[in-house]
């Protein structure tokens, strides 16, 4: 394999954060691309995903590298990498012509008397050495696949130490020994776990072998109920900031360092461009001291060992997902798990990004229902679709599902069906790029605008109206 590239300094790809890209000027050295929210989902289709082409051209006018950082097939799992994205995945692989492409150290799928399910979320493996054997052999599955080098990530964990399990660094430290393969080392997660309970950082890095560090992630956090939340919601803290110029120097191959934010909490905590320029700043300055003391002897972690009276990682996954989706104990792993604070933490962050779906492709008509309905009806009527069903990876799809949900409901809130057949179409549209006519019993510019603002329309005429979506 050839050496990598040294990338530099930058951010995770979002079309809302395009201003910062070209206000940022030479800070901004490289952009991760999460490729999964520039799919469109196939119903009925081989493969069951497509690129959306206007998305990927896009971010290839950018003039930075390119690095792929995977959200939706993680390696920790034991039902394998998940095929129905693995062919979106390379082709996106292959459009971007990433210097190296990342996946999670989770797991996202769960079976049960069903099958498997999403889990809505990714979830934190049990650190044993069966996990340790399996994660091992989907990287080298990956590895397989591709042409690039490949990193895994260690993902944040709010549940405590189940007796018996690895150490975090112990479980990080074999899976890159055993799999030949790098790290992307997110210190906001370690940071994380650390404040969480859970192994300190400085443990944690000391088991590592540091040639193995490709790329950093860093982020901010928010508390949650005692817990420190993996958020990506604001500036990195700084202590943590601290703590890199520590271990940053001892890094000697560390080729990236990148900065993860939602952009929704730019405007949310009044984080300026100003701001957000100065936090790049600042890990230019953690740029330059990667490899000061590089390290001239590897870790030797310890062969992974066996551990007893551990579950087997499948029946980790089928309690964790059931749990963290709310449904209840029925076996005395799950029972054991529940009274673990961490689940209610986990539960929180599912719901959080399901409700956000909902919010975020069905806005207008969620605020029709919460408009004539009120806000504390309207997320019971989501945690009656949530226990009936499991989650959709993809946005639109769960959107669509949760209107079906709705209109089977027969809610009396006037003109619900026409609002959410538009926005139904409208993303039907974006998918496949073809125009839909939507019927409406009003007129249908007065009540859309008025939504738009928050609001219901004074007036409305009734009549025969259409409108017509297109992509």
């Amino acid at each position: 394999m050839n050496p990598l590239p040294s990338l530099g300094v930058g951010i995770v790809y979002s079309p809302s954060l395009e201003s910062l890209i070209e206000g940022g000027g030479d800070l901004i050295n490289v952009l991760e691309i999460e490729p999964q929210p520039y799919w469109v989902k196939q119903a009925g289709h081989t493969p069951a995903y497509h690129l959306d082409e206007r998305a990927f051209e896009r971010i290839l006018q950018f003039p930075q590298k390119k690095i792929v950082h995977g959200v939706g097939i993680p390696v920790g799992g034991s039902l394998g990498l998940d095929d129905d994205q693995m062919t979106p995945f390379l082709e996106s692989v292959s459009r971007l012509n990433p210097e190296w492409i990342s996946e999670h150290l989770a797991f996202l799928r769960a079976d049960s008397n069903q099958g498997p399910y999403h889990t809505g979320f990714l979830l934190p493996p049990l650190q044993s050495a069966e996990t340790v054997r399996m994660a091992v052999q989907n990287i080298h599955t990956f590895k397989a696949n591709i042409s690039v080098p490949f990193a895994f990530e260690n993902a944040p964990n709010y549940l405590h130490s189940m007796q018996g399990e690895l150490s975090d660094g112990e479980f990080l430290a074999g899976i890159s020994e055993e799999a030949d393969c790098g790290i992307l080392l997110d210190m906001h997660n370690l940071w994380c776990n650390e404040r969480n309970g859970r192994q300190s950082v400085h443990d944690v890095l000391a088991s590592l072998s540091l040639d193995r560090v490709w790329e950093i992630h860093l982020a901010g956090g928010d508390d949650y109920k005692g817990y420190w939340l993996d958020a990506h919601s604001g500036l990195v803290p700084e202590k943590l900031i601290e703590l890199c110029f520590e271990w940053i120097p001892r890094l000697p191959n560390l080729k990236a360092i990148i900065f993860e934010i939602i952009p929704d909490y730019i405007k949310a905590k009044s984080l300026g461009i100003k701001a957000l320029i100065k936090q790049l700043e600042v890990l230019h300055e953690l740029w330059k001291c990667r490899g000061r003391y590089p390290i001239n002897e590897r870790a030797h972690p310890q062969p992974t060992r066996e551990q007893v009276n551990l579950p087997m990682p499948t029946d980790w996954e089928q309690a964790l997902g059931s749990l963290v989706n709310k449904r209840p104990p029925s076996n005395d792993l799950q029972v054991r798990l529940s009274h673990d604070l961490g689940i209610e933490v986990l539960q929180q962050l599912v719901m959080s990004v399901r409700s956000g779906m909902f919010v975020d492709l069905l806005t207008l008509s969620y605020r029709l229902m919460v408009l004539h309905l009120g806000e504390t009806y309207v997320w019971k009527i989501m945690e009656a679709y949530w226990n009936q069903n499991f989650p959709d990876p993809f946005a639109a799809e769960e959107a669509r599902r949760f209107a079906e949900f709705i209109r089977d409901r027969g809610l009396s809130v006037p003109h619900l069906n026409e609002v959410l057949a538009y926005e139904v179409a409208s993303l039907e549209s974006l998918k496949t790029g073809k125009e839909t006519v939507v019927a409406f019993s009003c007129h249908p510019v007065t009540l859309l605008e008025a939504l738009s603002a928050g609001k219901l329309p004074d007036q409305l005429s009734l009549g025969l109206y259409e409108v017509v979506v297109q992509p």
